[in-house]
């Protein structure tokens, strides 16, 4: 008895902590290893782990480790055939959702018009898709803004060498004209 329980366990766990959990029996198992597949791109692209759930309402979904993270979550009425898809995305705090908060925004609306297909396939690989590229272009976006803060500081400490030899290059040519001037008096 202790070793089903134990073994039920492992499993259950094992379904619970992965990257894809369709608690809706949504998608089908080509459909589930096309998901994997984008969603092993986009934590290789990106480095942030990802999970995609398929809840009914009144669900929820946490994770373990809260850094990195991104949870997509499908949400529908399984009672009520005709209700629309909810889409639910949780970023993680250390990921500053704050700032890609209006590109989420136009994300979410564009996985509207393919959550009124009813083609939850379709709305997941675009929207993890469309994440991927978010996550890409913001890291790229950083990294470009460090770039050009560090030139900037580079040219700033090059035009602060640069004023300060011409201030002793001036300077120098002061003493040399004023020692000409008093050899030329004391004579």
């Amino acid at each position: 008895m202790l070793k089903k329980i134990t073994i039920g366990f492992i499993i259950l766990s094992t379904l619970a902590l992965g990257k894809i959990n369709d608690y809706r029996g949504v998608f089908s198992d080509e459909d589930k290893i096309k998901l994997e597949q984008t969603v092993k791109a986009f934590e290789e692209e990106t480095g942030n782990q990802f999970f995609l759930n398929t809840l009914e309402d009144n669900e929820g979904f946490e994770v373990d480790s809260q850094e990195k993270a991104v949870i997509l979550n499908l949400i529908k009425d399984k009672q009520n055939i005709n209700s629309t898809l909810k889409v639910q995305i949780k970023i993680s705090q250390d990921l500053n959702p704050e700032e890609l908060s209006t590109d989420l925004t136009l994300l979410l609306d564009n996985a509207q018009e393919y959550a009124n297909e009813k083609n939850e396939l379709q709305v997941a690989s675009n929207l993890v898709e469309g994440l991927q590229q978010l996550f890409v272009a913001e890291a790229d976006f950083n990294e470009e803004s460090e770039n050009s803060e560090q030139m900037s500081m580079g040219m700033k400490i090059f035009l602060g060498i640069l004023l300060t030899f011409l201030v002793l290059w001036i300077r120098i040519i002061q003493v040399k004209r004023k020692k000409i001037k008093y050899k030329l008096k004391r004579r």
